[in-house]
């Protein structure tokens, strides 16, 4: 339960499209669209100089300078705000069908999952594929895909995710575009190393790393690094954690992320945990909180608490435990995540284990039940929307049937319709053949009469002489 919170949660990139647009751009709109990914901070300050300089653009302008900002947003872990810049971008694009309505939308999109209401994330990500599919642009579909899967993740429905990755990821190698492949080979790695592939997950996080770096992205280095961290940790080679966590660390205080100065100091208090270093985890958690209130995501602060409740667990501490478990369920409470989300699942179990170790027998098997019947509920979500599946499968396959069956039996009926021409042509053939016949017949019989009355004639003329 542990590795499949921290990892999903933390893993989402930032998956928006990279500058296709049909409008001209200012010179200073088309640098930010530009570098943005390299040098977030620096190109939201651009940005924002030229804020004054929005009313005099065109409206698609205007509705690129807010996707370009909430993009931004989104790499600086300001979700809130992000949210509102996408949502004043859509408003201005309308009904126009656009290559920045899709971004809008993937960016709404996320700044939603970051909030942990994944329903109206999937909603926002469905969107954007379809107007992508609508405007036949390749890239921005597989983008799409990317955002879904994530949110597939964090519903626990891992074999769409890991359907529609291997989909993506295939589609993005045909596509050769190094931004796609990057995003994909980082997602898949980060699914992989969520259902316990590691091996396999590994080196795709890996080459996802190297693509990063040849793309100068900073910000998705650091995430990679994340997982990559986090992926040596289920495996128990803790050295290996640790010296990504410190390359993450050092990444973070080059370009001052406060935010990911967060994440590697979460990671280090966490990895220090599981390598019996309790001192040194509270010392990272201790650290990690003087960044925790850069944090806009709702999963993130939830998920803070959990894992600090699992350091005093392991720590026998089981009070100060319960003490951030109650802290991580309020914040979930006060924010209206869905009541069957991974992390509330975690908090039900580890709630129970705890107040066993407190001798709170009857609590804890109350918990525990409870726990048991919402992980049924989400096992049985999972069922129906299989069966759905299933359905719809069932449904296209003897839709398909029956195009066949249509199929033969129009060929069949063009089949018996040459049979008949062809045995029409036959008819009228012999009836050719029976009237030449008959003529013949009727011309020799003609000839045989002329030849009989010529015949008669000359007896009677020979006849006639011989009277004579």
């Amino acid at each position: 339960m542990t590795k499949h919170i921290t990892v999903i949660l933390l893993g989402s990139a930032l998956l928006f499209s990279q500058g296709l647009y049909s409008a001209p751009l200012p010179g200073w709109l088309q640098q930010v669209v530009e570098q943005k990914r390299q040098q977030p901070e620096q190109m939201l300050a651009l940005l924002q100089q030229h804020q004054a300089d929005l009313p005099g653009l065109p409206e698609p302008v205007q509705a690129q300078w807010y996707a370009e900002q909430a993009a931004l947003f989104a790499a600086l872990g300001r979700h809130q705000e992000q949210q509102q810049a996408a949502e004043q971008g859509l408003a201005l694009l309308g009904e126009l069908q656009s290559l920045s309505k899709v971004e809008l939308l993937y960016t709404l999109g996320f700044a939603r999952e970051m909030q942990a209401d994944d329903t109206s994330a999937l909603q926002h990500y469905e969107q954007g594929i379809a107007l992508a599919t609508l405007l036949d642009d390749e890239k921005l579909i597989l983008l799409g895909q990317i955002n879904q899967a994530a949110v597939f993740s964090n519903r626990s429905q891992n074999q769409q995710a890991l359907a529609l990755l291997k989909d993506t990821y295939q589609r993005a190698q045909r596509l050769d575009d190094t931004e796609v492949l990057a995003e994909a080979n980082a997602e898949l790695g980060l699914l992989y190393a969520s259902l316990a592939y590691e091996k396999d997950g590994i080196p795709l996080l890996q080459t996802a790393l190297t693509l990063y770096e040849q793309l100068g992205w900073q910000k998705n280095q650091i995430t990679v690094l994340f997982n990559l961290a986090r992926t040596y940790g289920f495996l128990e080679q803790y050295e290996l954690s640790l010296q990504h966590y410190n390359k993450m660390l050092q990444k973070s205080q080059q370009s001052q992320d406060k935010v990911n100065l967060y994440h590697a100091y979460l990671g280090l208090a966490i990895t220090s945990s599981q390598s019996n270093s309790g001192d040194a985890a509270l010392s990272y958690i201790a650290k990690a909180e003087e960044y925790l209130p850069q944090l806009q995501s709702k999963a993130h602060i939830a998920t803070h608490y959990y894992e600090k409740a699992l350091i005093y667990q392991k720590l026998k501490q089981s009070s100060l435990a319960m003490q951030q478990l109650i802290l991580s369920e309020q914040s979930l409470n006060n924010d209206g995540v869905e009541d069957d989300s991974p992390i509330r699942l975690g908090i039900m179990y580890l709630k129970a284990e705890l107040q066993a170790e407190q001798g709170q027998f009857d609590r804890a098997y109350r918990q525990l039940h409870d726990f048991v019947l919402l992980f049924q509920n989400v096992r049985n979500k999972e069922n129906e929307l299989a069966i759905e599946q299933m359905r719809l499968n069932f449904d296209h396959e003897q839709q398909q049937q029956r195009n066949r069956l249509l199929v033969q039996d129009n060929e069949l009926k063009a089949l018996r319709l040459n049979q008949a021409e062809r045995e029409r042509q036959v008819q009228l053939l012999w009836l050719g053949i029976l009237g030449c016949s008959t003529l013949i017949l009727l011309i020799l019989l003609l000839w045989q009469l002329t030849r009989h009355k010529a015949k008669n004639r000359s007896v009677a003329g020979n006849a006639s002489e011989q009277t004579g």
